[in-house]
């Protein structure tokens, strides 16, 4: 090494540490290593680490993401298992909601339940539809004669019918003209029975769409 080729003046940064003794020199250079380390460390390092991490995280992600979409994979027969079963379940209790054009049909097989259970039909009316979500309630205001076996076969039969039906909101009340006029059938007291025979027809998306236009107009209309 040629002593002739250092330049001597680079040296006088460390001419304030000479006098010090040997263990502070060494100290003191020392700490100014590690300074510099961690210098170049922080400058050169960290951005790196944390890209590093960063890429980890992405890693990670989709590591989770992957086992989810495994998991979903393992499920998928059962799942479309379930689809199939609720999509007969379905189309079985649409063909149990009965169309537009159905409904004279079984309004007439209602009230010939009522007639061939004994029953004497002094109201049959329709009355206005009550729209729902994907289908319409159409009840059918009744007022009835007959005792009460002859109620109990025609809510039988009414329950037996391949279409929904449901009788509610009955009242039942004693038929006094029939008692005073002695129509009555022997040991069985007449009744005067009133309430709503009920079925519900599907509706088609189109209808649902036009009533739910109506519904908001109205609605404007009342403010």
């Amino acid at each position: 090494m040629n002593l002739g080729s250092i330049d001597l003046s680079q040296l006088d940064v460390l001419r304030p540490i000479l006098p010090f003794p040997l263990w502070q020199k060494v100290a003191v250079l020392a700490g100014g290593f590690v300074l510099l380390v961690g210098l170049y460390m922080y400058m050169n390092w960290m951005p790196l680490y944390e890209e590093i991490e960063q890429a980890q995280t992405n890693v990670d992600d989709r590591r989770h993401m992957l086992e989810k979409n495994r998991r979903l994979a393992t499920n998928l027969p059962r799942k479309q298992e379930e689809y199939a079963q609720l999509e007969k379940q379905l189309n079985v209790a649409l063909k149990m909601l009965p169309e537009k054009s159905q409904i004279p049909d079984l309004l007439e097989g209602v009230s010939r339940a009522g007639t061939e259970s004994g029953l004497f039909f002094r109201v049959f009316r329709p009355v206005s539809e009550v729209p729902k979500q994907f289908y319409a309630e159409v009840p059918v205001e009744v007022e009835i004669s007959g005792t009460y076996r002859q109620l109990m076969t025609f809510l039988n039969r009414v329950g037996e019918m391949p279409r929904i039906v449901d009788v509610k909101s009955l009242k039942i009340d004693l038929d006094n003209q029939a008692v005073a006029e002695g129509r009555a059938p022997a040991g069985q007291l007449p009744l005067d029975i009133s309430g709503l025979a009920v079925t519900y027809r599907f509706v088609e998306s189109a209808e649902a769409g036009k009533a739910g236009k109506d519904d908001k107009k109205g609605g404007r209309k009342g403010r």
